[in-house]
């Protein structure tokens, strides 16, 4: 518990240290919707994903995702989708899925700020996951188009 423990505290260290200047770059622009999909059920990965959103918060990329308003109407939509998938807790997964449109479709800003969120990703979550947007994996795609027939996205 211990050695997992000291991971996860220089995973963290090394995911805010990096966040200044990667922040600055992707934060150009309204901020972008983000859904954050938490199956996750340990206090470690609780741990991580109160890291992650805290680094994402600093960026200024997306809204605050544990904001307790509510987002205007006319931006309810959501520009990105993080799922943390169950398995990530047992090691049965180790894809965290990146959902967004595909880099010739998606709105101007969205793709620096998914490249930041999956360097975030990576950071807060190394050694247990990675993320894989729509451009390495047809998974996360297949749910981008699930959660647009739903209504859930821009």
């Amino acid at each position: 518990m211990r050695r997992h423990a000291g991971a996860l505290v220089a995973g963290l260290c090394i995911a805010v240290l990096s966040i200044g200047f990667v922040g600055q770059a992707a934060s150009e622009g309204a901020p972008l919707r983000l859904l954050l999909v938490d199956e996750t059920k340990t206090f470690l990965s609780t741990m991580r994903v109160g890291a992650l959103v805290g680094a994402l918060k600093r960026t200024g990329t997306f809204d605050d995702p544990l904001s307790e308003q509510d987002p205007p109407a006319d931006t309810a939509l959501f520009d990105v989708i993080l799922i943390l998938p169950r398995g990530l807790d047992d090691g049965s997964i180790v894809q965290i899925w990146l959902l967004s449109e595909v880099r010739e479709q998606a709105k101007p800003g969205v793709w620096p700020a998914v490249e930041t969120l999956s360097f975030v990703v990576d950071q807060v979550f190394e050694g247990v996951g990675g993320a894989v947007d729509v451009t390495e994996d047809l998974w996360p795609g297949f749910l981008w188009l699930a959660y647009s027939i739903k209504g859930w996205t821009r």
